[in-house]
């Protein structure tokens, strides 16, 4: 009898194994997306690309070309969404449409920059932005001076200068 307990004492099964590296995989993989909503990564997230596309336009409107951005919600997936119109010296005219930020964000818009998110306009399909700026000096041509973009807690703000076209992100 006693050598027939000695055979049955091997160890684990590779099935057991591979099944206990399953459940950890999950209970990892959950604990890392809980964090990043809590920690607000998309607000973080979708202020820097507001931030480089409203950059990258006012650039593009300072060197040979003209161009203007429109911030929007689309009514289909509920996502943020930029489309982004690009006219050359020859009258030629170009769009990019790119998203920037998921359906559970907020974001909000005001002219008047001593507003809060709560004060500010919401940005929806039937209220977009049209952001555009000035060939010569980089100045803002809208009157379009905060937009705040929030998830959860988490709120961020992104500041336009009307008279130079500074664009800063906080």
């Amino acid at each position: 009898m006693s050598s027939n307990k000695k055979n049955n004492n091997r160890g684990f099964s590779l099935v057991e194994l591979i099944v206990v590296v399953a459940i950890g995989a999950i209970l990892i993989g959950a604990s890392i997306l809980s964090i990043a909503s809590i920690s607000g990564t998309a607000a973080k997230q979708c202020a820097r690309n507001i931030e480089s596309i409203l950059n990258k336009t006012r650039v593009t409107t300072m060197g040979k070309d003209t161009a203007a951005i429109e911030l929007y919600k689309d009514l289909s997936d509920g996502a943020y969404y930029y489309e982004v119109t690009v006219t050359n010296g020859k009258g030629e005219t170009t769009a990019e449409t790119k998203k920037i930020g998921r359906s559970n964000l907020e974001i909000r818009y005001s002219a008047d920059v001593s507003k809060t998110f709560a004060e500010a306009s919401k940005l929806d399909a039937s209220n977009p932005i049209k952001i555009e700026f000035d060939r010569s000096s980089g100045a803002e041509k809208t009157d379009i001076g905060k937009i705040w973009v929030k998830h959860g807690s988490t709120e961020k703000t992104i500041t336009i200068y009307k008279e130079t076209g500074k664009i800063e992100c906080n």
